[in-house]
C-alpha cells in the first residue's frame, strides 16, 4: 500500500520537529550527569562515525591531506564555538531560552 506524498512530507515535519526541537532539552538532561564539553564532542564522534561509514559506503574515500586538514579545523570550531558554546551555555540559562538564541543567528548574519 502507497503512502501518499501529503502524508509523507507531514511525517518528514514531524520528525524534523521533534529530533530539531528536543535537542536542547537532551542537552539539559545530559549535561546533568556528563561535562558539558564532553557529551558535546561524543556528539560530534558519533556523528562522525555515521557519515565516515555512509561514505565508505559510496565508494574509496578520495580525500586529501589538505581536505582533512581543513575539516578537522572546521569541526574543532564548531565544537568548542558552536555546539560546544550551546552546552556550556546550557548550565545557566534555560534550554528554551538557548534554543532561541540559535534560532536567531541567521538574523545576525544577513
Amino acid at each position: 500500500m502507497a503512502v501518499s506524498g501529503r502524508i509523507q512530507v507531514i511525517a518528514a515535519f514531524a520528525a524534523l520537529y521533534l529530533i530539531w526541537g528536543s535537542t536542547y532539552l537532551a542537552i539539559l538532561f545530559a549535561i546533568q550527569s556528563i561535562p558539558p564539553f564532553f557529551m558535546a564532542g561524543a556528539r560530534f564522534l558519533l556523528a562522525g562515525l555515521v557519515m565516515f561509514a555512509i561514505a565508505r559506503t559510496q565508494g574509496p574515500l578520495r580525500s586529501t591531506s589538505a581536505e582533512w586538514r581543513t575539516a578537522l579545523i572546521v569541526g574543532a570550531c564548531l565544537l568548542l564555538g558552536g555546539n560546544g558554546g550551546v552546552t556550556l551555555s546550557e548550565k545557566f540559562i534555560e534550554s528554551g531560552l538557548a534554543s532561541l538564541i540559535v534560532a536567531t543567528v541567521p538574523i545576525y548574519i544577513t
